[in-house]
């Protein structure tokens, strides 16, 4: 909350003798400024951290790049700037020649955006993230019901800042992205950041169906991040959905850097953008979407145009996702979780947990790099 907040805040307190209406008045005010706030990410002690790393000035400034990252995803406002507030910092880096931008659907006004950085062989990765962000409430809700349609006009009132879930997941992979573009890799490394996650999956959904045969049998595995760099949490694999050997590894990599990793899963009923890309069909690509778009699943999308593919996954999200506030709010239809509300707020972003995930995934696939193939 910047200065005017506050002193805003404290003109309410002061003046406690309004008349209700008065009051209400500026309380509504209040709460369309915060939105409005400059919103920062609140720095850690740096010499506190876990781990062998240490922080080099190298190091510290990629702590300042993540921050601003999360910071900027954040202060954008609606989803479809949160999207070109991620453009502008894909600039900063100097990745625009490498940069495609995709359509997800017929109803969507987000876009997927992709970093394709070559290498050597014909082999792939991918390291996919969402940007989007969502509320538990009624209107979202109608929203979702026809996939996303009214996401313009709503999700600049969002409460929940989309901090953890997910402008985390998309700083480290920009930051990633950055990194591997001064790296001469085997591998060919695809950044996937995708919009109309919280509509259905829709636009990872959407990006796996449009890939021909040939690209999709060329990728080794797929790492998406999801929630992760969340204060008081362990950054975690999740083991139920990840494939075992490559949960392994990072284990092994984490132990190597002296990381604190944990071993978590995903909630039921949950989902993430890994799940297209482990395995989909059009029976299971309609299931995802009868299961988060209920009607909206009979609605025509891009995505139902696709054949069976699959191929190995490793989630990395924060453990505990979520507590009894999420299931009251999707119950009730009102954001109290952990996640899609007011709770979720970039002041329980920890800057260092941050930078040991972006390490951990980058020393990840250094060390695939160096690997026979996994299939």
């Amino acid at each position: 909350m910047n200065s005017s907040c506050n002193h805003l805040e404290e003109f309410i307190l002061i003046n406690l003798n309004l008349p209700i209406m008065t009051k209400i008045f500026f309380i509504f005010i209040l709460v369309l400024c915060c939105f409005s706030c400059s919103h920062k990410l609140v720095p850690s002690n740096l010499n506190k951290s876990s781990g062998k790393i240490g922080f080099t000035k190298n190091k510290i400034e990629t702590i300042k790049n993540l921050n601003l990252t999360v910071e900027q995803i954040v202060n954008a406002g609606g989803n479809v700037k949160r999207g070109k507030s991620i453009l502008n910092r894909i600039n900063d880096f100097y990745l625009t020649d490498f940069t495609s931008i995709e359509n997800i659907d017929w109803l969507s006004s987000q876009k997927n955006i992709l970093i394709n950085l070559k290498g050597k062989s014909n082999k792939i990765v991918y390291l996919v993230a969402h940007y989007d962000k969502v509320d538990l409430n009624p209107l979202s809700f109608v929203s979702t019901l026809l996939n996303g349609v009214l996401d313009p006009l709503i999700s600049w009132s969002y409460s929940s800042h989309g901090a953890i879930d997910n402008a985390t997941g998309v700083a480290i992979l920009l930051q990633l992205a950055k990194s591997i573009s001064n790296e001469n890799f085997k591998y060919n490394y695809r950044i996937l950041l995708v919009g109309s996650e919280e509509s259905g999956l829709r636009g990872s959904r959407s990006h796996v169906a449009k890939l021909s045969d040939s690209i999709f049998n060329n990728i080794l595995y797929t790492i998406n991040t999801d929630v992760i760099g969340v204060k008081n949490k362990k950054n975690c694999v999740s083991t139920n959905v990840s494939n075992s050997k490559l949960s392994s590894l990072s284990f092994d990599v984490a132990k190597d850097l002296g990381i604190e990793l944990g071993a978590g899963k995903m909630p039921t009923f949950a989902c993430s953008d890994y799940a297209p890309f482990k395995k989909t069909s059009f029976i299971k690509d309609f299931g995802r979407s009868l299961q988060f778009n209920l009607v909206g699943a009979f609605l025509p999308q891009r995505s139902y145009f696709t054949k069976k593919k699959e191929t190995e996954v490793i989630n990395f999200s924060s453990c505990e996702l979520v507590d009894i506030g999420d299931y009251i709010g999707s119950a009730l239809l009102i954001p109290v979780g952990s996640l899609h509300g007011i709770r979720d707020n970039i002041k329980l972003v920890d800057e260092i947990k941050l930078y040991e995930q972006y390490q951990l995934i980058y020393n990840f696939i250094k060390r695939i790099e160096t690997l026979n193939e996994l299939r």
